[in-house]
């Protein structure tokens, strides 16, 4: 008895090996434990990269109204060479066009035209001031949270005409500065130019501070004290072309209401709204991408809108 509890104590203990010789279980161990720690890591490092292909990286700047928590916005292709002069529309046979929101030139409240910007689910850019961010950050947060790109519409308004190339960058750095704090990029390369109103050297300035200086195709005038909800829709309908940028202001009491109006009436009549990288993308090889900034569809605008 005791030779078999001896036996079984040694069975336990030794194994045999190839040769037909007892080798004990312990020498074995630590290669077994190695084995099978590296089994366990390489198994890790595959589920990681399968997790990594499967969840794709987030990039906040969102171009298109889309959520921006599971969106990847590739960064615009678009540079100063496709802007030379103002942009006011895109010369392109497409029937496609741009809807476009100022923010912080006027006082009002967001949250009702961010979620109607929302609701016709289409594209639609804003253009912030710097200004509106120092004093009402969270409104301007409800823009990036919605899924809409921000670009640069200067730090407070002032007309281009009257400032200096180095007082232009600075307001469009502070801005992008701002901007980026939220979004965590560049407002590049789209910025709008106050009032429309511009020079050969703040242009210039623009475009050596990378931005390609955009007006409107056709303002809205939904800030006029005599606008209406169907006078704002009929007037932008009215001058909207392909390639067209509408511009409507976000602290308007009119833009909320007359957003769903303005979609619906040019979605019926074949437009399709795109984001400004797709706009300049269609343009037609070798056609002017601008046009008057005074013409009939923002010559009131112009002179009477702080856009």
């Amino acid at each position: 008895m005791a030779a078999m509890r001896n036996y079984r104590k040694y069975s336990q203990t030794y194994g045999r090996t190839t040769g037909g010789s007892r080798q004990p279980h312990g020498s074995r161990r630590p290669i077994l434990v190695g084995v099978i720690i590296i089994a366990l890591i390489v198994l890790v490092f595959a589920y990681e990269r399968a997790g990594k292909r499967s969840t794709p990286p987030t990039n906040t700047n969102a171009t298109t109204n889309v959520n921006v928590a599971t969106t990847i916005v590739p960064v615009s292709a678009v540079t100063v060479t496709s802007c030379p002069t103002v942009v006011s529309s895109i010369a392109t046979t497409q029937k496609i066009i741009a809807l476009t929101y100022d923010v912080g030139t006027v006082a009002g409240d967001l949250a009702k035209t961010v979620p109607a910007a929302k609701a016709v689910a289409v594209p639609a850019a804003f253009f912030v001031t710097g200004k509106i961010i120092d004093t009402d950050k969270a409104s301007v947060q409800l823009i990036h949270d919605a899924g809409f790109p921000m670009y640069n519409h200067s730090y407070d308004n002032l007309r281009f005409s009257t400032l200096t190339a180095k007082e232009v960058t600075a307001q469009l750095q502070a801005t992008d500065d701002l901007i980026r704090g939220i979004t965590g990029v560049t407002t590049k390369p789209y910025a709008r130019i106050p009032f429309g109103d511009s020079t050969a050297t703040s242009l210039a300035a623009m475009h050596d501070a990378g931005y390609c200086g955009l007006t409107w195709t056709v303002d809205g005038l939904d800030i006029e004290t005599t606008a209406t909800v169907d006078s704002v829709a009929q007037r932008v309908v009215k001058f909207a072309k392909p390639g067209a940028i509408i511009l409507l202001h976000a602290g308007s009491d009119l833009a909320a209401s007359a957003t769903p109006r303005i979609v619906t009436l040019l979605q019926q009549q074949g437009y399709r709204f795109v984001t400004l990288d797709e706009l300049f993308r269609s343009a037609t090889p070798g056609a002017a991408t601008n046009q008057n900034v005074n013409q009939s569809s923002n010559l009131n605008a112009n002179t009477n809108s702080p856009a």
